[in-house]
């Protein structure tokens, strides 16, 4: 066993597609703390398209997060892309 330790760099995008429902909220709480840490004001979440089920779990921890200033569907850019959440940290 290898015990090297490898530090991962902090990012502004927080993939859902490996995830199950239940560990939605943790998860996106762990990713909103670590932009926070990290200096990250503005983020997104990719839930996919699929059956909008990530897509409203998510904004529901989003609306809920006392961290959260707001949120769109898309990005800044192209607010079609209905397969990922933005939002912006209070800072």
């Amino acid at each position: 066993m290898n015990d090297e330790v490898f530090e991962v760099p902090p990012s502004n995008s927080l993939d859902l597609h490996h995830f199950k429902p239940n560990e939605v909220k943790a998860l996106i709480d762990e990713f909103i703390w670590s932009c926070e840490q990290a200096g990250i004001r503005e983020a997104e979440i990719i839930h996919g398209k699929g059956t909008g089920n990530m897509r409203e779990l998510s904004h529901v921890v989003l609306k809920k997060h006392a961290k959260v200033k707001n949120f769109q569907l898309g990005g800044a850019e192209n607010s079609q892309n209905w397969g990922k959440t933005s939002f912006v940290l209070i800072v």
